[in-house]
C-alpha cells in the first residue's frame, strides 16, 4: 500500500527533528540531498503509516543508496509566476520569497510562528522583501478546502489575507480531522474583520474548478524548481526546504539583497 505521504527526519544521537512532509519518496530523498547537515547526522525518509524512525530501521534505511530526480530549472524566485497569487509586501520590493504550503503541515506552522514574524517585521514592512503565497496543497481533503477559502480569500478581501492565513494556522488541527471544512472554514473566516465570509463561501463554490487547477499549476511550479513538499521556500536562488532558522532565511534574503 502507498504511504499518504513521506516525512523527512533528521535524526542525531541527541534528538530527532521532522523538516518536511513530502508526496513520495523520491521527492523526500531529493530533499534530503540538497541538505547540509553535520557528520555524525543523519537524515532518513520515513513512509507516514511508520511514525517516527526506530533506530534499527532507521541505520539500515540510512545506508541504502538514495534515488534523486533533479529540477527542470533552477529555482530562482524571481521566476516565479506571481500574478493573481497571494502576497504580503510592496509589489515592487527588490527580492521575492516565493513560499509553498499546506495548511495542514504541522511543519508549515513552524515556520509561520518562528519565522515570519521576524521576517514580516524585518524585510517585509521595510519594503525588501515580498511573500508570494504558493499552494503545495495534497495532505488530503482539508488542504483542498483551505486552498479554495484561500483563493477566495484573497479574491475577496486582498488586504486581509494574512490575517485570515495566520488565523488558519493558529487553529489547525489533526490532518483530515474534519478541522478544515468547508463550515469549519466559513465560521473562522467571519472571525477575522473585514472579509465577507458569504462571498468567500460563495465563490469556493462558484470557482473550485478554476481554484483546483491553480493550486495544481502551483505544486507543478514549485516542483520544477525543486520544490517536492510543504514547506519549501525559494529566496532568489536558494532553496530552502522543511522547517528551518530564522537565520537560515536570514542568510538567503541578504545574499539576494547583496545582488541586487
Amino acid at each position: 500500500m502507498t504511504p499518504a505521504y513521506v516525512t523527512l527526519w533528521l535524526l542525531t544521537s541527541a534528538y530527532a527533528v521532522p523538516l518536511g512532509y513530502y508526496a513520495s519518496e523520491d521527492s523526500c530523498r531529493t530533499a534530503s540531498s540538497q541538505l547540509a547537515v553535520p557528520a555524525a547526522a543523519q537524515v532518513l525518509c520515513v513512509p507516514s503509516e511508520v511514525g517516527q524512525p526506530p533506530g534499527a530501521a532507521a541505520q539500515a534505511q540510512a545506508s541504502e543508496p538514495q534515488s534523486s530526480s533533479a529540477p527542470t530549472v533552477p529555482p530562482d524566485s524571481a521566476k516565479v509566476a506571481a500574478a493573481g497569487e497571494p502576497f504580503i509586501g510592496d509589489d515592487k520590493a527588490p527580492v521575492v520569497m516565493a513560499y509553498w504550503y499546506d495548511y495542514q503541515c504541522p511543519f508549515c506552522r513552524q515556520n509561520e510562528e518562528s519565522v515570519l514574524p521576524r521576517l514580516i517585521k524585518d524585510y517585509v514592512d521595510t519594503g525588501k522583501v515580498k511573500v508570494v503565497f504558493k499552494d503545495f496543497a495534497f495532505l488530503g481533503p482539508d488542504s483542498q478546502t483551505a486552498g479554495y477559502a484561500a483563493r477566495a480569500v484573497w479574491e475577496t478581501a486582498p488586504d486581509k489575507f494574512y490575517s485570515w492565513h495566520k488565523a488558519m494556522f493558529d487553529h489547525q488541527g489533526e490532518e483530515n480531522s474534519g478541522w478544515a471544512t468547508k463550515d469549519k472554514v466559513i465560521a473562522l473566516t467571519k472571525t477575522v474583520a473585514g472579509i465577507d465570509a458569504d462571498k468567500v463561501e460563495k465563490l469556493m463554490t462558484d470557482n473550485a474548478t478554476d481554484y483546483q487547477k491553480v493550486i495544481d499549476a502551483d505544486a507543478a511550479e514549485g516542483a520544477s524548481m525543486g520544490v517536492t513538499g510543504s514547506p519549501g521556500v525559494i529566496i532568489g536562488t536558494q532553496l530552502i526546504v522543511g522547517a528551518q532558522s530564522y537565520d537560515q532565511f536570514k542568510s538567503a534574503i541578504e545574499t539576494a539583497l547583496g545582488k541586487k
